[in-house]
């Protein structure tokens, strides 16, 4: 990579899973995080998953560690899309398992969520043993921090950022036209590697898994 260089290289990876088969979609590839050693680099990661099985999770995290060929991820954000909040904090806790195990092994550092409610996000909180210490909102649909959110997350020392990312990365009718009808994206990962010294980014990409249904027999 040319370190003068301002403009960010970009990698997608798709990988589509059917009863039959297993395809794997491979965009630009990327090697940039080789080209700089790994202290000198800060990565960002930000999943985006619909099922809250903790598997699901673990899958994204693994490639992510496998497409940048690293062992650690700086950032961490889970922005989990459940349109019911009855089981919002069950879910999470199911996924947060797996943030956990991650932070032991040290392949983690700043952990946190996206988009919940002020009181799953405190019960998240004080049900964790490795406490999120970031939380997102979009001013998008929230113009207005609550303000119990804003007292938590001041009086824990937790992040507490903005963001601007859509509901949908990938809206089910663009999967739909690019794949056919049967298909449902299981998760999203976007990953953004800025080089430390220089605020630079460097590296921004998107790993996206999708399950495809066969269709009924006649």
């Amino acid at each position: 990579m040319d370190h003068k260089s301002t403009t960010p290289s970009f990698l997608y990876r798709v990988t589509l899973k059917s009863i039959q088969s297993l395809h794997i979609i491979n965009g630009q590839h990327d090697v940039s995080v080789k080209d700089v050693e790994r202290i000198g680099l800060k990565i960002a990661v930000k999943v985006f998953i619909s099922c809250p099985k903790s598997e699901s999770l673990k899958a994204a995290l693994d490639q992510v560690f496998d497409v940048l060929q690293t062992n650690f991820i700086d950032s961490l954000v889970i922005a989990y899309n459940n349109t019911s909040t009855d089981d919002a904090l069950a879910s999470l806790q199911s996924l947060w398992t797996i943030v956990e195990e991650y932070v032991k092994l040290g392949k983690l550092s700043s952990v946190g969520v996206s988009d919940v409610d002020t009181e799953v996000f405190i019960q998240l909180f004080q049900w964790a043993n490795t406490k999120p210490n970031i939380v997102q909102i979009n001013l998008a649909t929230c113009c207005v921090v609550p303000p119990a959110l804003q007292e938590f997350t001041k009086e824990n020392e937790v992040q507490l950022l903005t963001h601007s990312d859509p509901s949908q990365i990938l809206p089910q009718n663009v999967v739909d036209d690019i794949f056919g009808e049967g298909v449902h994206v299981n998760w999203l990962t976007r990953y953004q590697v800025h080089v430390k010294c220089r605020g630079v980014l460097s590296t921004k990409g998107y790993l996206v898994y999708i399950n495809k249904t066969s269709p009924p027999k006649n």
